[in-house]
């Protein structure tokens, strides 16, 4: 039953460990909670182009197991190595000042890999195809989101913690 699918939040605590309330199995077993990976981006143009190229799955935020969705930037604007200071703008955070504890720095750390998960998503993996063309689904979205680098996403480590 494991997925990607993350729940969509309007804003959320980001620590050293990473996005509070996430889990990532992988990271936290296999790679002993590396801080090299403690939050994942991706970019709102890859999700405009997974819509417009699967209108019919039904895409929603979360799905690809991003912890920050950010706007207004392609996906091939992040680099490894440089650091990004995410600040939600006075007006959506009721008019408060901005101060050191909403903002988040983060490095950006490599690139994600589209990776098998992805697949049992219920639209890619779903029950009426045959296996066959389950696996076909999959391997399709798959390049897809192989197509350029970074195109998947980006793992970062936290820099400065806040919300």
């Amino acid at each position: 039953t494991y997925t990607t699918r993350k729940t969509e939040l309007f804003k959320a605590d980001v620590s050293k460990a990473g996005v509070e309330g996430d889990y990532n199995h992988y990271r936290t077993v296999a790679l002993k909670s590396t801080p090299d990976r403690a939050v994942s981006l991706l970019t709102k143009d890859v999700m405009d182009a997974l819509r417009a190229e699967y209108p019919t799955f039904n895409i929603e935020n979360g799905d690809l197991g991003e912890n920050i969705l950010v706007g207004g930037v392609t996906f091939d604007f992040f680099r490894i190595g440089q650091r990004y200071k995410f600040v939600f703008p006075s007006d959506d955070i009721g008019g408060e000042s901005i101060t050191e504890d909403k903002v988040v720095i983060l490095e950006i750390t490599e690139k994600m890999e589209p990776c098998a998960n992805l697949c049992k998503l219920s639209y890619i993996n779903e029950e009426s195809l045959q296996p066959k063309d389950r696996i076909a689904r999959c391997q399709e979205f798959i390049r897809f989101l192989d197509r350029y680098d970074g195109y998947r996403g980006w793992y970062a480590k936290v820099i400065q913690e806040g919300t």
